[in-house]
């Protein structure tokens, strides 16, 4: 689910998750009006949120029981959209949430974030299909990497300076 505002960014790491992987479809959208095909969707099969909510289940201790998701929805947005992705969805809710227990810092160094261990969506999905599906994501952090070293010769100096 991509909040409409992060359509528009060319920092976008859903977008090159798009160019990586066959089976992903990106829903832009804010309130729950423009994700009604995804949540009828939700409503029929076994799907997951990777959002750290309250109500979050550690992936390593929960990995067996969802190794055989249908579908897994990742919040795609600065910290403080998806989080309002999350609040004008309250379908959202009722999913089971899944967290990481612990993942290392984030490479994707043209973003800032107040939290610590704030992943690109790119990361965190990666990082969730290394984990669920013993997937090998070298090629989408590779991805990632090249579309970051190729923003960071389009900054100023001084804009480069504080990345």
């Amino acid at each position: 689910m991509q909040h409409p505002s992060e359509a528009k960014v060319a920092k976008n790491t859903a977008k090159l998750l798009a160019l990586q992987l066959r089976n992903i479809q990106i829903v832009v959208g804010e309130n729950e009006r423009d994700f009604d095909n995804l949540k009828a969707y939700c409503e029929q099969k076994h799907v997951a949120l990777l959002y750290p909510n309250d109500q979050a289940q550690s992936l390593v201790q929960q990995r067996d029981e969802y190794a055989n998701l249908h579908a897994v929805i990742v919040l795609d947005g600065t910290w403080k959209k998806a989080t309002k992705l999350y609040q004008l969805n309250p379908w959202l809710h009722h999913l089971p949430s899944l967290k990481f227990d612990t993942v290392d810092a984030s490479e994707y160094t043209i973003r800032k974030s107040k939290h610590k261990y704030s992943l690109s969506t790119l990361e965190a999905t990666a990082h969730f299909l290394n984990l669920i599906d013993s997937c090998n994501v070298d090629a989408l952090y590779t991805l990632q990497k090249g579309m970051v070293e190729e923003q960071m010769k389009l900054m100023p100096v001084d804009v480069k300076a504080r990345y």
